[in-house]
């Protein structure tokens, strides 16, 4: 099923492969985070996604309380990620350059950075418009 890039149903696709994947159920298992994706001009939107031991256990649109209460804060413009998805763009480099910008335990990031790619890779394969 096709969903919008900039959606709680992308994010909610994202969620049924992560929750469904066995490769993810060991690879994530230590992922108790909870993560807000914001989406910057031309498409704006922002995003709450939950894990425990890496099931996500909620996705939804994010209130300014969740920008600023979650672990882990990715922003950058739609068109960015929109890049980062459909392979055009690498995550990696995006935020190098600033294009990405991440707040959030650093340590804890790069600690489960192989984690984190995963997610990063499993939202490139959602089908999206």
């Amino acid at each position: 099923m096709t969903v919008k890039l900039g959606t709680v149903e992308f994010y909610e696709a994202m969620a049924d492969a992560l929750n469904n994947d066995p490769v993810w159920a060991e690879k994530g298992k230590k992922i108790d985070f909870d993560m807000a994706y914001k989406y910057e001009a031309p498409q704006e939107g922002q995003f709450f996604v939950s894990f425990e031991q890496g099931k996500v256990v909620e996705v939804r649109d994010a209130t300014q309380a969740d920008l600023d209460g979650a672990d882990f804060l990715i922003s950058g413009s739609s068109d960015v990620w929109r890049g980062c998805f459909d392979g055009s763009i690498n995550p990696t480099v995006a935020m190098t350059r600033g294009q990405l910008r991440v707040r959030g335990k650093m340590a804890q990031m790069l600690k489960n950075m192989p984690a984190f790619m995963y997610i990063q890779e499993t939202m490139g394969k959602v089908d999206f418009e």
